[in-house]
């Protein structure tokens, strides 16, 4: 039977009991519709998965003892996406789609084309665990500050992928096969396009 997943941001080891957040409670309660002994699945990226059972539901708390580890906490190969703040909801479902591929870490940038040049960190944090919960990874991954494209290639020092839709050759992934055992960082730009210079 396939349980529902919860990523939370506590210690998580065999045989504890765990008091949830008041924020879960209703989702729990409401939206899962769960009651006394029933089993979700708890996570996190340091501890990995476990089996839960709800032991107590009250109005405003809700406990569960973690029954068995499902799933032992694993590093992730470094993968960055820095992408270009855009829309809000074309940014929330990059930040969704990237979070569901792999991505460990997202920056939003400010780039010259920018239309916005502020992001909702909280709001992206949610976006990212919801994903996280979806995709049966462990690990969310960190959002950092906004920063400049410019301040951004400054401090980086990964191998950085980018589409230069101006440039006539061609390149495949495939090609540079040797250089992925580096830490690898992928820039999305605005949608008018990236201009290097930004």
């Amino acid at each position: 039977m396939k349980y529902n997943r919860i990523y939370i941001n506590s210690n998580l080891a065999e045989n504890s009991k765990l008091e949830l957040a008041r924020d879960y409670v209703h989702y729990v309660k409401t939206v899962l519709r769960l009651k006394i002994h029933d089993s979700l699945r708890i996570f996190n990226g340091s501890d990995g998965e476990f089996l839960a059972q709800i032991t107590q539901i009250g109005k405003n708390n809700l406990s569960v003892v973690l029954k068995e580890q499902l799933k032992k906490a694993y590093i992730e190969s470094a993968l960055t996406l820095a992408v270009a703040i855009i829309k809000s909801d074309k940014l929330m479902l990059t930040i969704n789609m990237a979070t569901q591929l792999g991505i460990t870490k997202i920056i939003p940038l400010i780039t010259r084309r920018c239309q916005f040049r502020t992001v909702n960190i909280e709001r992206l944090m949610k976006c990212v665990i919801e994903a996280t919960e979806q995709s049966e990874r462990l690990n969310p991954p960190i959002i950092e500050q906004a920063i400049t494209l410019k301040d951004y290639l400054k401090k980086n020092n990964n191998l950085i992928l980018y589409a230069n839709e101006h440039e006539k050759v061609k390149h495949s992934i495939l090609h540079i096969s040797s250089l992925l055992s580096k830490d690898i960082a992928i820039i999305i730009g605005p949608e008018e396009g990236l201009l290097m210079m930004s």
